[in-house]
This record gives structure tokens, C-alpha cells and sequence, in this order.
């Protein structure tokens, strides 16, 4: 709302140049959901797998296994994994990508070299985060760059 002030008062160059600094959009793309999928997953599953989610993302970088969620749960794997499953339909590989993906897109609004990117969020490699970027988001995350952030 704020912004939509500041494009009525001032002009929307403007508005873009205090989103640009907020890292916000002016205008949001048709395909970024309103919430994130942490706040998603927080809302929807309570606090068991919602907590486990904010603590997915404090270590983001970090491997996160099957076996490392599981025990952090209090759940066998297997209890884990077909809860997990059957709670947020996705596997918890899937998620856990998911939420490297968000943490990816957001540091995509600095300068960071790819590969940086790639090892700050636990993928590994600047290719491995290119080929789930685009599996994501149908873009690589260079033209995400440069269409949302005017640089590369």
C-alpha cells in the first residue's frame, strides 16, 4: 500500500527506486504468490512441520536430510516421511529445494556471483541451482536478474 502512496504522490519511478532499495516489488509478477512458502507452510501445517520449516531455513546452507528431519521431528523416517508427505504433498527433498529456491531469488537481488548463491543456500553448484531454478520458475536465474533487478 505504501508503495501505491508513493507512485499516486510522487510517480512510479519513484515508487521502483523505494521498492529497488526495499527489495520489494513496485507491481508484484504474475507468477510470486502473495506469501512465501515458509509462511505458507507455517499457516497451514501448525506448529509441528511449520516449526520445522523456520528451522529448515535457519540452515539453509546446511545438508538436511530425511534422517535429520526426522529426528528433529521426534518420528521414525518412515513416520516422518509419509507425514510430511501426507500433510504438504510434496516430499521433504522437494520442499527443502523449495525453500533453497525462495532463499535464491531473494539473493538474487544483490550482486552475489551464481556460484556464491548456489553455496549459501546448500545447492552446491552454480549448474545445480540453474537447472532447479528453471524447473521452478521457467527462467534461469540470470534472466530473473536481469528482468527483475536490471542487472547480471
Amino acid at each position: 500500500m505504501s508503495l501505491a502512496m508513493i507512485e499516486r504522490d510522487i510517480g512510479r519511478p519513484m515508487a521502483d527506486r523505494v521498492a529497488k532499495f526495499m527489495i520489494l516489488y513496485a507491481r508484484r509478477p504474475g507468477f510470486q504468490s502473495q506469501f512465501s512458502d515458509l509462511l505458507k507452510m507455517q499457516a497451514t501445517y501448525g506448529t509441528g512441520f511449520g516449526d520445522l520449516a523456520v528451522w529448515i531455513q535457519d540452515r539453509i546452507a546446511q545438508r538436511v536430510d530425511v534422517s535429520t528431519l526426522a529426528a528433529r521431528t521426534g518420528l521414525s523416517e518412515r513416520t516422518f516421511y509419509r507425514k510430511f508427505v501426507k500433510s504438504t504433498g510434496q516430499t521433504p527433498a522437494k520442499f527443502v529445494e523449495m525453500l533453497r529456491l525462495d532463499a535464491a531469488r531473494s539473493l538474487l537481488s544483490t550482486e552475489l556471483p551464481l556460484k556464491t548463491i548456489a553455496a549459501r543456500i546448500g545447492m552446491g553448484s552454480e549448474h545445480r541451482l540453474m537447472a532447479a531454478f528453471r524447473r521452478r520458475f521457467g527462467v534461469t536465474p540470470s534472466t530473473f536478474r536481469r528482468m527483475h533487478f536490471g542487472s547480471d
